[in-house]
């Protein structure tokens, strides 16, 4: 009797009849939460630079197959003109008082301005230098005369738009154009060196000079290689700028000078 009294009243009371062992989780706290944070940060930071670096390679191999194409955009051009490449307004001729070898800044230029071209005394050719395979159909895709690596002021983005519009709109690409080679001779398959320089990365400025740690470059007889910086010394030269903050024509001709040696072997 007094048993069934007990039992009442812990039924009453809502305790258990019988005990359960219960498990304790413990709490994910601020302070884990914060090395958790950290952690992850620092796992972040080492990863980063191998992150980019993947980044700039794959960019350097898109723009190397860019140089290559205008390469054979400039072959074909040259087949149906008796050898000669592309023709452009800034291309000095070789003279008295004269810096030859097309060593003007302004050669990275597709397409010049109606206004400009009519102040040269033309109107038209309004496709120049490299803008000429465009023009011919030798070469008609827009990014290819772009770098993915370019940090200056002409990227793809700011000329997409009008490359399908009126020829009054100005294009500039990514690529310097020489146009001939020391002597200035433009006829592609009479080159002398035969590893002329003829196409680099852009060099009107230092910024236009995208890749920095070397450039792409493509050579008379079509080859396209990787001029690393440490051995070519390229932006020494780009430094030196005439009072428009534009590279000066003579450093400029410095620098085809360069680039007209191939690169040593390491």
């Amino acid at each position: 009797m007094d048993q069934q009294k007990t039992i009442l009243r812990m039924c009453s009371s809502g305790r258990p009849l019988v005990r359960t062992r219960t498990r304790l989780r413990r709490a994910f706290t601020a302070i884990d939460l914060l090395v958790s944070m950290f952690v992850i940060a620092i796992l972040i930071a080492i990863l980063m630079p191998t992150l980019g670096t993947a980044q700039e390679a794959a960019r350097r191999t898109v723009c190397l197959s860019n140089v290559r194409q205008i390469g054979f955009g400039l072959s074909s051009f040259a087949d149906e003109r008796r050898g000669l490449l592309p023709f452009s307004v800034y291309k000095q001729d070789v003279g008295p008082g004269l810096i030859p070898n097309g060593a003007s800044p302004e050669m990275m230029r597709l397409r010049i301005g109606i206004e400009e071209a009519a102040g040269r005394g033309s109107v038209s050719p309004i496709w120049d230098g490299l803008g000429l395979l465009h023009e011919g159909g030798f070469l008609l895709g827009p990014k290819i005369y772009y770098c993915p690596s370019q940090r200056g002021d002409h990227r793809f983005g700011q000329y997409a738009q009008v490359w399908g519009m009126t020829d009054k709109d100005e294009i500039i690409g990514n690529y310097q154009y020489r146009g001939s080679d020391r002597t200035g001779n433009r006829r592609l398959f009479q080159m002398e060196p035969l590893k002329t320089a003829l196409v680099s990365d852009g060099m009107r400025t230092l910024s236009d000079y995208s890749h920095m740690v070397g450039c792409n470059l493509l050579r008379a007889d079509l080859s396209v290689e990787w001029l690393p910086e440490r051995q070519y010394h390229i932006t020494d030269l780009l430094k030196i700028t005439d009072p428009n903050g534009v590279v000066r024509q003579d450093k400029l001709q410095d620098a085809w000078t360069r680039m007209d040696t191939p690169a040593p072997q390491d």
